[in-house]
């Protein structure tokens, strides 16, 4: 671990420190059983990402196959000081898979063929209390492989305004159709107890409006009241959904939905590796 220091002029930063921390995660597995005989109950769902190499992470049982992974890589974090606290200012993690003895997960064939995995970036960048930028992208640099880059931005224009974008782009997976994909939206507080928030989802590949959500949204005390109007272009046929969603403040991942939501279908909570 290698460790540095320098002071920035403005970035709402209190000095810099660069964190270099390299990593190494080797795992081993022998299965008695070809996972092909087994019924694919807890199957690993196809990804363009890397499954876990450690269980439990790993939970796709069924999946289990005798391998020999190595996954190798690097981050970088640049720390500052915020509210008397470390705070990761800026953080860049890289790394790969080299396999020794690649897994066949139950005969599925993979997208991404070789000896390596693609290099796999993970950018997080907040110069600002308010604006996050988050980009997520793996490149065929050391074998055959598919390209992806996804982007996400948060602004907080002001204290009653937020906006999100974010791009998709993928190309070359035989999984997966070629995307270039745009997704955005906004969060409007319109006083102490109202706000309005809109999301839209756009395709290039196809110049698709895939999807169109609009919520009211009432702040109740110590729940938050959503009322919804979803629409869905399925190539060919449009559909339309209603959403009245309970929000628990102190919880916010929880929450009590009475939906007809069209975006939900399709989807299950199994919690699988994805």
């Amino acid at each position: 671990m290698l460790l540095s220091r320098f002071n920035p002029a403005h970035w709402a930063s209190t000095g810099l420190r660069h964190v270099v921390q390299p990593f190494l995660n080797a795992g081993y597995t022998y299965s008695g059983e070809d996972p092909v005989n087994i019924l694919q109950f807890d199957r690993l769902n196809r990804s363009t990402q890397l499954p876990p190499i450690d269980y439990p992470e790993f939970n796709s049982i069924d999946t289990i196959d005798t391998n020999t992974t190595i996954r190798l890589g690097v981050r970088n974090r640049l720390q500052t000081r915020r509210d008397n606290q470390t705070f990761n200012w800026f953080e860049l993690s890289t790394y790969f898979d080299a396999y020794v003895d690649r897994p066949e997960y139950a005969g599925m064939i993979d997208a991404d063929q070789g000896s390596f995995s693609n290099i796999y970036n993970r950018l997080r960048f907040t110069p600002l209390p308010w604006a996050q930028l988050n980009i997520d992208s793996q490149l065929p640099v050391l074998d055959k492989g598919f390209t992806e880059l996804n982007t996400n931005l948060g602004v907080m224009v002001s204290p009653d305004v937020r906006l999100d974008v974010g791009h998709r782009y993928i190309n070359g997976n035989p999984f997966f159709l070629d995307s270039n994909y745009v997704n955005f939206g906004a969060y409007v507080r319109l006083g102490d107890n109202w706000a309005f928030s809109f999301r839209e989802s756009y395709e290039f590949q196809d110049a698709t409006l895939e999807s169109q959500r609009y919520e009211l949204h009432r702040d109740l005390s110590s729940w938050v009241a959503s009322l919804g109007l979803t629409v869905r272009d399925n190539r060919g046929a449009e559909s339309y959904g209603l959403l009245l969603t309970f929000t628990l403040k102190d919880l916010p991942n929880v929450r009590l939905p009475i939906s007809v939501d069209p975006d939900l279908s399709g989807t299950g909570g199994d919690g699988k590796n994805r």
